[in-house]
């Protein structure tokens, strides 16, 4: 049975954030066989740790952390851990380093819209493209046409992409809705119907914004985030590699966890880029909350874009409950058979019914809007705050700004 030994990585009980190193350099020498791994949160309570390599005699190594980072959460690392079959092996560290590299965007960032109105763009796409070219915009993300639509829109829709790509243009086609996550072969016809209509060279990519959070009781259990990424599987399949594969993701996929890691990093493994819904207009703010995406990024070498939003939103409340059994302290029920949540005194009889549930309010959380999108700005505000994104955003992953939506900031005064 191995015998080892744990050096804590914890500073005043907190753990470990490595995200932002892409390497382990250790040095020392054994006179046994040493096998060296690193334990997170997780793998400490289910006593494991997840192996990085084995060593004899003198070792000096510099051990990459990208595939050890698709094991276990680099946010969260308790331990460095050896091992041994011999129980009389010695072992001597002499030095032990987190490794970063340079922090300069792979290249230089781009901007882009989203385009959601494809009738308009396929009958006017000179249109888009010479307001793209007064932003020096150089991506068009835009809907794809509906799947009831006939072939000539289809195909103009087809067309468009040559035509962008002839203007210097990246042009990617956009979709996704959160029931494709419980029938994904209804997108996937999509995806496979526009590649045998266009010319591969001039498609971009095929960008997915599908928000399955929206569904009822997503996150109530792991089968939610299973289908999600199982359907993400299905759709980069019927991708087949024949252009980049891109998906929309909000900043908060970070903080929820899936297999004792990030669910934004389980995406992030499946795709090749992802735009994050950083809608902030405080640039400082908007970088914060996208951080870890990015952090991550540059770890496994997938571009992250950030986002901006331009139009009209509501004021946005947030109530965060906890379940309450005590009828007389319940502020809502939940009402399962009405499939609704119910605000106000809840007698007894209601709260303990045997299909709804009583609740306590824990939190709640006003968002004005004017926190989240440029609407009633100009445009010189949202163009001044992309370069400003790009010019501070010093992350290797960095792709570039996305801006929602071209109609939005088109409607935006002048200056």
């Amino acid at each position: 049975m191995p015998c080892g030994r744990r050096f804590l990585l914890q500073r005043d009980r907190k753990n470990l954030d490595a995200l932002s190193y892409q390497s382990l350099h250790i040095r020392g020498w054994t006179n046994g066989r040493i096998r060296i791994g690193l334990e997170d949160h997780a793998a400490e309570r289910r006593e494991d740790h997840v192996a990085l390599a084995t060593v004899t005699g003198d070792f000096d190594l510099s051990i990459p952390l990208r595939e050890p980072g698709r094991l276990m959460d680099l946010r969260q690392l308790t331990a460095l851990v050896l091992l041994s079959e011999d129980k009389q092996a010695r072992v001597v560290l002499d030095q032990v380093d987190f490794v970063q590299a340079g922090t300069a965007p792979s290249k230089p960032p781009a901007m882009g819209f989203w385009v959601w109105d494809y009738r308009k763009t396929i009958v006017d796409p000179e249109a888009v493209f010479a307001a793209c070219h007064r932003e020096a915009c150089t991506r068009i993300l835009v809907q794809m046409p509906a799947p009831t639509d006939p072939e000539p829109v289809w195909a103009s829709y087809a067309a468009m992409f040559t035509l962008a790509r002839r203007r210097g243009i990246e042009a990617v086609a956009l979709d996704g809705y959160p029931e494709a996550i419980q029938e994904p072969q209804v997108l996937a016809d999509k995806i496979l119907r526009l590649l045998a209509l266009v010319d591969a060279a001039s498609l971009a990519g095929v960008q997915l914004d599908i928000e399955p959070y929206l569904l009822p009781g997503f996150f109530a259990d792991q089968s939610g985030p299973e289908r999600y990424l199982a359907a993400i599987d299905r759709l980069r399949a019927a991708v087949g590699g024949r252009t980049r594969l891109s998906m929309v993701v909000p900043f908060w996929f970070t903080s929820k966890m899936f297999g004792g890691r990030p669910l934004a990093y389980a995406v992030m493994e499946r795709v090749d880029e992802v735009a994050v819904m950083s809608y902030r207009t405080d640039t400082d703010e908007l970088q914060a909350i996208a951080e870890e995406t990015l952090r991550y990024g540059d770890l496994i070498g997938t571009p992250v874009w950030l986002a901006v939003e331009t139009t009209a939103l509501p004021v946005e409340r947030r109530v965060i409950l906890r379940r309450e059994p005590r009828a007389e302290l319940a502020d809502a029920i939940l009402d399962y058979d009405g499939r609704r949540l119910i605000f106000g005194s809840v007698t007894r009889s209601a709260a303990n019914g045997s299909r709804r549930e009583g609740f306590r309010v824990y939190h709640r959380v006003t968002v004005r809007p004017e926190l989240v999108t440029y609407f009633g700005r100009s445009r010189k505000e949202v163009s001044s705050s992309v370069k400003q994104i790009t010019a501070r955003t010093a992350h290797r992953s960095f792709a570039g700004v996305l801006v929602h939506d071209l109609n939005g900031f088109l409607a935006l005064p002048e200056p």
